[in-house]
C-alpha cells in the first residue's frame, strides 16, 4: 500500500489538483500534445475516482447533495473538451484557447472543491471515513485504466 493511503481523501485530492494544474501550464506554454495526453490520463483516473468512491457518498447526504451534483456536471464538461482537444491537431489555431477553456474550468471546479466540497464533507463525514474512502480511492485507481 502507497504511503498516500494514510492521508485522508481530502489530502490526496488536493495534491493530485496541484499535480494536474501544473501539467496544464506546461502544456499551454509548450503546446504539447504528450503533456495533454498525462492530463488527459491524470483527470480520467482523477475524475472517475471521485465519481466512484467519494461523490456517491456525498450526494446522498442533504448537505453535500447539491456541490456532488455539481461535480458531475462540471466533470462532464470537462470530459467534453478532453474528447475534443484529443483528437484536435495541437497545430490548430483552436488548440491554446480550447486547451486554456479546460484549464479554466479545472481550476473553477478544484475551487469548489477545495473551498466548498472538502469543508462540507468535512463536516459531514468522519475522519475515520475519509480514511476509508482515501483507501477505497487509491484502489480504484491502482486498478484503472483510461
Amino acid at each position: 500500500m502507497r504511503s498516500e493511503a494514510r492521508d485522508d481523501i481530502y489530502s490526496i485530492l488536493s495534491s493530485e489538483h496541484d499535480r494536474v494544474l501544473g501539467l496544464f501550464d506546461e502544456a499551454i506554454n509548450s503546446g504539447s500534445k504528450d503533456t495533454f495526453m498525462q492530463i488527459r490520463s491524470e483527470l480520467y483516473s482523477h475524475m472517475s475516482g471521485e465519481e466512484e468512491v467519494l461523490y456517491p457518498m456525498l450526494r446522498d447526504r442533504n448537505v453535500t447533495h447539491d456541490i456532488a451534483m455539481e461535480g458531475y456536471q462540471e466533470h462532464h464538461i470537462a470530459k467534453l473538451l478532453l474528447s475534443e482537444l484529443e483528437v484536435m491537431d495541437e497545430r490548430s489555431d483552436m488548440w491554446i484557447p480550447k486547451l486554456k477553456v479546460l484549464q479554466e474550468n479545472v481550476r473553477h471546479h478544484v475551487e469548489e472543491e477545495e473551498m466548498h466540497m472538502f469543508p462540507d464533507a468535512q463536516r459531514e463525514i468522519s475522519t475515520s471515513e475519509s480514511k476509508e474512502i482515501a483507501q477505497k480511492y487509491l484502489e480504484f485507481k491502482d486498478h484503472y485504466r483510461v
